[in-house]
């Protein structure tokens, strides 16, 4: 028999002292079945602001993969709802939860989930086959030669140019084994380890950069 959803009252008593959070985790318990609720990102490293997103992963026992965003108070939710098939062993899979608080855990999975990923960020990610780093190697420069011969009123030419901007920066981490974590924590990364290359994707992404600024930045990500 499939369990049913607690009522408010079966929350966690440390959650009393945080009401927009116990609300948050109680709908997620009532709406999907969670009986776990992970907190992550800014809300759970204690750098949020009053706008900031609610980050949370809720498990329930079966079901399908959802969604659960909408704003809540004026605040964005954005829960990921799983089964619980779907977070054992798969810590690399969750590095987003890096930092993560088990906020509701009666069966101790969140916080085996959050160990997990501890693990998967304390070992190099699973190494790229030469041939596909050569493949997307190739690409950034097959993508920088349309943008070149397109011009500023080419519409697909400026669609390329977006596309590769966006990608530049995952493909930064790819080419040097190094796990990417989001745009935040990457450009974190870049101005206090790699100040060139903050420089680079500082210069190419500003509004009216010029292609060379993109010409400078590719170059600075496959010197990887």
């Amino acid at each position: 028999m499939e369990n049913r959803p607690e009522p408010r009252a079966a929350l966690p008593e440390a959650l009393a002292a945080d009401p927009p959070l116990a609300r948050l985790v109680n709908e997620l318990c009532l709406r999907h079945g969670c009986h776990t609720v992970v907190l992550y990102g800014s809300r759970a490293l204690g750098t949020a602001t009053a706008e900031s997103d609610w980050d949370m992963l809720g498990i329930r026992e079966g079901g399908e993969a959802t969604r659960d965003a909408r704003l809540v108070d004026g605040v964005f939710l954005d829960a990921f709802i799983v089964p619980e098939s779907g977070v054992v062993g798969a810590g690399a899979s969750f590095l987003h939860l890096r930092g993560g608080r088990a906020v509701r855990d009666p069966r101790g999975l969140g916080a085996r989930l959050l160990d997990d990923v501890a693990a998967a960020l304390a070992s190099p990610p699973r190494p790229v086959a030469e041939a596909e780093i050569a493949a997307r190697r190739a690409w950034c420069h097959k993508m920088l030669g349309r943008i070149r011969r397109g011009g500023d009123a080419d519409v697909e030419a400026n669609y390329r140019r977006a596309w590769l901007l966006f990608d530049l920066l995952e493909l930064y981490f790819v080419f040097r084994g190094r796990h990417y974590l989001g745009p935040k924590e990457s450009f974190r990364f870049l101005a206090a380890e790699d100040g060139p290359a903050y420089e680079a994707f500082s210069a190419a992404l500003a509004p009216g950069a010029p292609t060379s600024a993109v010409e400078a930045l590719v170059a600075r990500v496959l010197s990887g």
